[in-house]
């Protein structure tokens, strides 16, 4: 059995790799995502629609409430585990796709690499100013609501009166900018959107976010540059240049 990880920080083009490659295979994708298990942290977590998965199998390491908390790395690492030891079964490939530095960190430190056949694909930002673009307008759009699709503030004002789901929510890279605006300036996450018709006010907000999204993009890089390094032999690594 083979397992086939793709890595990559935020907006890289994780999703849609692993999207055509399950579609050219038929193999699942396992999530290696702590916050995606939240469907009501969808679009602040990148969690892709239904339509964008074509008809692929996207399995979630499970679903989670806010309420119910953090899930940590520990709890993360022992269901990629369970999920990887009982597909094998089924299935001659597993696709592992994900962002998440913990996580990820975790599961190459655990041995399982040694325990089935594993290639990695790590795909890398080789236009940074394309990469940014990308970057800024997923940003911008998850500030908007769609139909099917809340926006960033939609999913926080679900939350906002409710201290333990916020104090947790603070956690998630997007969401923490946010709360620290509407904490700073005294008004709830839908009066915020009311005071865009201030355009520097939504200026100054977005920019700030962007660089928060950005570091979290570098932090990422960082750590799997290290991952790929470390763990390159002798498993064969592929790596791919999306921006």
């Amino acid at each position: 059995m083979q397992l086939h990880i793709i890595l990559g920080p935020t907006s890289v083009g994780k999703t849609a790799r692993s999207v055509q490659l399950a579609k050219e295979t038929k193999a699942p994708v396992i999530v290696l995502d702590r916050v995606q298990i939240y469907q009501e942290l969808a679009t602040g977590s990148g969690r892709p629609l239904i339509d964008e998965l074509d008809g692929t199998t996207r399995i979630y390491l499970e679903e989670r409430q806010v309420a119910d908390g953090e899930l940590t790395t520990v709890e993360a690492l022992s269901l990629a585990l369970q999920l990887i030891d009982r597909l094998s079964v089924r299935y001659n490939l597993l696709v592992l796709e994900g962002g998440s530095i913990s996580l990820c960190t975790a599961l190459f430190k655990s041995g399982i690499l040694n325990k089935y056949q594993t290639t990695i694909e790590y795909l890398t930002v080789q236009n940074e100013k394309s990469y940014k673009s990308r970057l800024w307008s997923r940003m911008q759009n998850a500030l908007i609501s769609n139909p099917g699709q809340p926006s960033l503030i939609d999913e926080l004002s679900r939350v906002w009166t409710e201290p333990h789901k916020l104090a947790f929510v603070r956690t998630v890279i997007g969401y923490d900018i946010l709360i620290d605006w509407c904490q700073r300036f005294g008004f709830s996450p839908h009066e915020m959107w009311n005071s865009f018709q201030e355009d520097s006010l939504y200026i100054n907000l977005t920019n700030e976010m962007f660089s928060g999204y950005l570091q979290y993009s570098q932090n990422q890089r960082k750590a799997f540059d290290r991952l790929v390094v470390e763990y390159q032999q002798p498993r064969v690594l592929s790596s791919a240049s999306m921006y």
